[in-house]
């Protein structure tokens, strides 16, 4: 059964006679079709509202022209009190520029009142009313990202580190089998701290609404540092690096991009795999082809891989490397897909914007 929906809104409007057509369009069949049930609360101007500072709207219609302000000013005032409610502002100027310059100060629409009619007035409040609700259901994702990013950090970075510390001092205390488990735990410790690391910064990209601070990397080093780590992995791995001196926008945390592909390749492959890599620039961007010649991936598994949580059926894995590859590809504002590759395995495309001088 579904849950009735109830709208309160604020009308502020000085004028009688446009607040009784708003209120006339409010309580027409055509809001009916959209809510259950709606209440008015109307005031004259801003001053009652700035006397009930806990009261809470679902929109705001007002009116720009009141008693103790006219123009935008009113809608920074009425914003203010009205915290996160979506306002529509209703005015009897055709104004375009004054349009625009609301919105950006945050207004969800601007209706002029001589166009206003009953179906434009609920196709105002159902785009407010829908919005508003996206934008708390998204602070608060935002929120809980940010509590766990700090439990991350305070927590169980904070609680790792002390665990590998004491293992650290174990292993130079020990002797023979009782070593080696302390060997283990200080080895444990650094995949789970790096993959704490890697969490975290996955959680500050996804809520930092102004990005993470890019900067320009060497794509040649990033490529043989990653190659190296594949190839101490796996002792009978093959790699070329085939890429000019090219150097592309994105952070330190490219490294981790790079070697957790290599090390998917290795992993999936075997340690004997070859993989071959090589760049192309072209229109300011950067495609990195990192080629293997393993099993390959199926087509219909092309995308989800790069999902969250996702692995292949044979792997040991938590499923976050390639979620971590997509999640910063993708902040650096470029791609990343996996093909069929020439050698009888996997290819994966890795595009990076070009920092061009």
């Amino acid at each position: 059964m579904t849950e009735p929906i109830h709208l309160n809104v604020l009308l502020v409007e000085d004028n009688p006679g446009d607040a009784r057509l708003v209120e006339h369009h409010l309580n027409s069949p055509a809001v009916g079709h959209f809510v259950d049930d709606v209440t008015i609360s109307h005031v004259e101007s801003l001053a009652p509202v700035a006397d009930r500072p806990g009261a809470t709207y679902d929109v705001v219609l007002l009116d720009l022209g009141l008693p103790e302000s006219t123009g935008l000013s009113t809608l920074d005032r009425a914003t203010e009190m009205v915290d996160a409610a979506p306002i529509i502002v209703l005015t009897g100027m055709q104004d375009q520029e004054m349009a625009i310059e609301a919105i950006n100060r945050g207004a969800q629409d601007y209706l002029p009142k001589a166009d206003l009619d009953g179906d434009r007035l609920v196709r105002a409040l159902r785009y407010a009313v829908v919005r508003s609700r996206q934008q708390r259901a998204i602070q608060r994702q935002t929120d809980q990202m940010d509590f766990f990013n700090s439990i991350l950090q305070h927590d169980i970075l904070n609680g790792m580190n002390v665990i590998r510390a004491r293992g650290e001092l174990l292993e130079d205390t020990l002797d023979s089998q009782e070593r080696e488990y302390a060997s283990t735990i200080v080895r444990w410790s650094d995949d789970l701290i790096d993959l704490t690391e890697k969490v975290r910064s996955v959680l500050e990209t996804v809520t930092d609404e102004d990005g993470r601070g890019h900067e320009h990397r060497e794509l040649q080093a990033v490529l043989t540092a990653a190659a190296e780590r594949a190839r101490s992995v796996g002792d009978a791995c093959t790699v070329t690096v085939e890429s000019e001196a090219v150097t592309v926008v994105a952070d330190e945390l490219l490294d981790d991009v790079f070697a957790n592909l290599f090390l998917n390749a290795v992993e999936h492959s075997g340690a004997d795999v070859t993989i071959d890599v090589t760049t192309t620039v072209e229109d300011g961007v950067v495609t990195v082809c990192l080629a293997d010649d393993g099993d390959g991936i199926p087509s219909s598994e092309a995308r989800r891989i790069f999902e969250r949580g996702e692995k292949g059926s044979e792997s040991g894995g938590t499923g976050f490397g390639l979620y971590f590859v997509d999640t910063m590809v993708r902040s650096y504002g470029g791609d990343v897909w996996v093909e069929d590759s020439d050698l009888g395995g996997a290819a994966f495309y890795i595009e990076l914007p070009h920092a061009t001088p």
